[in-house]
C-alpha cells in the first residue's frame, strides 16, 4: 500500500470519528444536530482535507526533499501554519454551499481558529508523518536492493574470475597426464583424450551460477579419475559411495574436481604405497567428502584449486566454513557442506 492510500485512510478515519463526535455531542444534550449536519460536516472535512493534500501537502513535501533535514523541517513547519489557515478558510465555505441559512463566515472562521486550529495542525502533522514514513521505507528498500544487486554483481564477478582460473589450471594438469602416456601406451592415451574431451566440453559449457546435481558432478569426476587411473594404474584406486538419494543434492558445478586433483597431487608426495581416494556423501548432513590415504596433512594447504573451492562454497552457502580440509587417522579429508 502506498503513501496516498494511507493518507486517504487517515481522512476516512477522521471523517468517521467526526461523525461519532457529533453523535456524542447530541447524545449529551449539548446540541441538536440535523441529518444534514451528519452528512456535510464529516464528508466536507474529508473532501477538503483530501483536496488540499493533493494540491498543497504532497507537492510541497516532494519539493522540499532536495533540502537538508533542518531546512526541510523548518519549511514544512512554516507551511503547516499556512496550510491550517487555508484548510479552515476553505472548510467554512462548504456550509455556504449546502446550508440555506449559513452562519456568519467571518465569525465561524474566527471561532474555529480559536478553538480548533491545533487540531488542524495535528491532522497536517499526521499526513507529514505518513509521508516521512513511506519516504524512509522507500529509501531503506532501495538501499537494500542496491546492496543486494552489488552483492550479486560481486559474486558473479568472483565466479567468472574463479572459472577463468579453474579451466586453464585443470586443462594443463590433465594434458600433462595425457602427454605422459603418449609414448608408452598410445591406446591408453587415446582413451584419456576421449575422456578429456568430454570433460572439457562439460567444463566449457558449465555455468558456475547454476547448481547441478551430485550425480552430474560425479559423472565428470569419474572421467577425470579414469584419466588418472590410466596414468597411475595400480598405484591409484578410487571408490565412489553415493546413494541414489544423495545423488540428487545440489552443489556448484566442478566443485569436486579440484579436491580430487589435489588429493592425487599431494597424496603421492613422499608416499610410496598405493593411493586410495574415496568420494562419499551424507544426505542427512548435506555434505560431501573426498578422502585420500596418501601423505599426511601437516599444515593447511593453500593453492589455487582449494582457494577457489573455499570461495565458491562461501558464495554458494553464505558460510565461510562450508569447506574444510583436515586429517583424521590415516585419511586426509576434504569436506564441503551444502547448507
Amino acid at each position: 500500500m502506498n503513501r496516498v492510500k494511507w493518507v486517504l485512510i487517515l481522512w476516512l478515519i477522521l471523517a468517521v470519528s467526526t461523525f461519532f463526535q457529533l453523535f456524542a455531542v447530541e447524545y449529551s444534550g449539548r446540541y441538536d444536530y440535523q441529518l444534514i449536519d451528519y452528512m456535510i460536516t464529516p464528508l466536507g472535512t474529508m473532501f477538503n482535507g483530501v483536496l488540499l493534500f493533493f494540491l498543497m501537502v504532497l507537492p510541497f513535501f516532494d519539493v522540499t526533499s532536495k533540502y537538508s533535514n533542518f531546512k526541510r523541517i523548518l519549511f514544512l513547519c512554516l507551511f503547516g501554519v499556512f496550510y491550517a489557515f487555508v484548510f479552515i478558510l476553505t472548510l467554512h465555505l462548504i456550509p455556504h454551499v449546502f446550508y440555506p441559512n449559513p452562519s456568519d463566515y467571518k465569525e465561524s472562521v474566527f471561532s474555529f481558529i480559536v478553538g480548533d486550529f491545533h487540531n488542524v495542525l495535528k491532522n497536517y502533522l499526521f499526513q507529514i508523518a505518513i509521508l516521512y514514513a513511506f519516504e524512509f521505507i522507500g529509501k531503506e528498500r532501495n538501499s537494500i536492493n542496491q546492496q543486494k544487486n552489488l552483492e550479486i554483481e560481486l559474486n558473479q564477478t568472483k565466479l567468472q574470475i574463479l572459472k577463468s582460473q579453474l579451466q586453464p589450471h585443470f586443462l594443463f594438469n590433465a594434458l600433462n597426464s595425457v602427454v605422459a602416456e603418449i609414448d608408452e601406451n598410445k591406446q591408453k592415451a587415446q582413451e584419456m583424450i576421449v575422456n578429456l574431451s568430454d570433460i572439457l566440453r562439460t567444463t566449457l559449457n558449465s555455468n558456475f551460477e547454476i547448481p547441478i546435481t551430485l550425480e552430474e558432478e560425479i559423472s565428470t569426476i569419474k572421467k577425470y579419475l579414469s584419466i588418472e587411473k590410466t596414468r597411475y594404474e595400480e598405484q591409484l584406486d578410487y571408490e565412489i559411495k553415493i546413494s541414489p538419494e544423495a545423488s540428487k543434492m545440489k552443489l556448484p558445478s566442478l566443485i569436486l574436481q579440484p579436491l580430487v586433483e589435489n588429493s592425487i597431487k599431494h597424496g603421492f608426495k613422499g608416499f610410496n604405497n598405493s593411493l586410495k581416494i574415496i568420494i562419499e556423501a551424507d544426505e542427512g548432513e548435506k555434505s560431501v567428502f573426498v578422502k585420500n590415504n596418501g601423505a599426511k596433512l601437516t599444515s593447511q594447504i593453500h593453492q589455487i584449486g582449494l582457494n577457489n573451492v573455499a570461495e565458491r562454497m562461501e558464495i554458494f552457502t553464505g558460510n565461510k566454513n562450508s569447506f574444510q580440509i583436515y586429517q583424521e587417522g590415516e585419511w586426509v579429508i576434504n569436506k564441503i557442506l551444502l547448507k
